[in-house]
């Protein structure tokens, strides 16, 4: 056979079409894998946080546990607490939940209490599915379905969370999920709230 028509049989000729496609779909698949890291790799504490100056007296707070009984945020006095206002619905609350609830049990011994507060219209069954479906037994199910604490924080969004010191101030906020239990937040929210006494 000539040696031009061997060139020409050749799977080598098809190859630039080949890697254009393969290109395409690597680069499809790629962004595909970039959007679901960025829902799960999530920044630290530091970057995040909003300090206030000088920390500020929260609006008062309220919510249902899941057997319908009613808590305040005051009712935590004394104790440094991570208040979350987040929803089953939303995709970065999803990724941070399961620091969140690693982190309650970390900072427990310290006197420092996670509490997240799911605006979900489904409810108590929403949260209940969630928790079940994603292995959550630290945190407490607690509930503000009419969307009350958002609306009193001005929470552009959710995950909005709130550090409250052991005095009962808000010492700064954060929008947007976050790496919860990793060693630099961990410790940086032990500064915030501070020692127990």
């Amino acid at each position: 056979m000539p040696h031009g028509a061997d060139r020409t049989a050749s799977p080598n000729r098809e190859a630039p079409g080949r890697r254009a496609a393969l290109a395409f779909l690597g680069a499809a698949f790629s962004s595909v894998l970039a959007r679901r890291a960025e829902a799960k790799v999530l920044p630290l504490l530091s970057r995040r946080l909003v300090r206030l100056h000088p920390p500020e007296a929260p609006p008062a707070l309220h919510f249902k546990t899941a057997t319908g009984e009613t808590q305040t945020l005051a009712d935590f006095r004394g104790k440094g607490v991570v208040l979350n206002v987040w929803a089953t619905w939303c995709v970065p609350c999803k990724a941070e939940m399961p620091a969140l609830n690693h982190l309650a049990t970390i900072v427990a011994p310290d006197g420092i209490v996670v509490l997240p507060v799911s605006i979900d219209t489904g409810g108590l069954k929403a949260v209940q599915k969630f928790y079940a479906a994603n292995h959550i037994a630290h945190l407490p199910i607690l509930l503000d379905p009419d969307g009350g604490i958002a609306r009193a924080l001005k929470a552009p969004g959710v995950p909005t969370t709130v550090i409250v010191d052991r005095k009962g101030l808000i010492e700064g906020r954060v929008e947007g999920a976050v790496q919860w239990d990793a060693p630099a937040s961990i410790a940086l929210l032990r500064r915030l709230v501070g020692p127990a006494e």
